[in-house]
């Protein structure tokens, strides 16, 4: 189920992980009664992924929300024609952000420079965070007339461990959940004149994408929330069954062994 086209800045976090993982081939599975008793998720391994992509950008949109009214903040912007967007876009007295966030939750994360390893996996969000602001710095300096600095954020929900060894040069990789006392930390770089210019555009489509994407603009919040409510099912279903079958395993040992007690005692 989806709900009609919004805004730009009605635009939740997680909106366009929403629609790919309700539009693309091989993120969700059909599942028939059968299925649904035995707690089959309705979400593929590549599904999955995507999900707790959304978690991830859900639960750093709610971080935000502690920001004060003098900040802008905008999520799942779109970018270009095929697809792309920024999870998170944050205008401030700090100047222009853009957040990439990473649900890497109990997971141990190294970074060397450029390098980041994702438990021992190298991963490329470093270079991704890099090149979003570097675009997005481009679209606004053209949409506003004057250079518009754009800073890098990786933010990286819940690690298990996050080790960085070496600062990268053009991006900041922080624990997601002290990014806002980060953001209000940084010194002013923006007057209010500044920031009410970047703000006009900010907000515009065509500054970030040349042609409209009604599909793409459809509200699908609804319709993830019936599909997070069907996935905790299944989990709750899979962890019934689990306990009902090793308390039905215990059971048959202790009654084997009663049967078998007698037999041992006989002389």
């Amino acid at each position: 189920m989806s709900g009609g086209v919004i805004g730009l800045s009605e635009r939740g976090p997680g909106h366009a992980v929403f629609h790919a993982l309700f539009t693309q081939p091989g993120m969700l599975r059909s599942r028939g009664r059968l299925a649904q008793f035995f707690g089959v998720s309705p979400l593929t391994e590549a599904g999955r992924r995507w999900y707790d992509g959304a978690l991830g950008e859900i639960a750093v949109g709610e971080l935000l929300t502690k920001l004060d009214s003098g900040w802008t903040v905008l999520h799942s912007v779109p970018v270009g024609r095929h697809g792309s967007d920024i999870d998170h876009v944050l205008l401030g007295p700090a100047g222009v952000f853009t957040v990439n966030t990473k649900n890497h939750s109990g997971q141990r994360i190294w970074v060397g420079g450029g390098t980041l390893l994702v438990s021992g996996t190298r991963c490329d969000h470093v270079r991704n965070s890099e090149y979003e602001a570097s675009r997005a710095s481009r679209l606004l300096t053209s949409s506003v007339g004057w250079p518009v600095p754009v800073r890098p954020v990786l933010a990286i929900l819940d690690p298990a461990l996050l080790q960085i060894v070496q600062k990268p040069t053009g991006v900041d990789v922080i624990d997601a959940r002290k990014l806002v006392k980060w953001l209000k930390r940084r010194p002013t770089v923006l007057d209010v004149n500044q920031r009410a210019e970047v703000a006009a555009v900010l907000a515009t489509p065509a500054t970030w994408r040349q042609q409209p994407d009604t599909e793409a603009d459809l509200n699908r919040s609804q319709a993830f929330q019936t599909l997070q409510t069907a996935d905790r099912q299944a989990r709750r279903r899979r962890r019934t069954i689990a306990v009902l079958t090793f308390m039905i395993i215990c059971a048959t040992v202790l009654t084997a062994y009663e049967l078998i007690k007698p037999l041992q005692l006989v002389p």
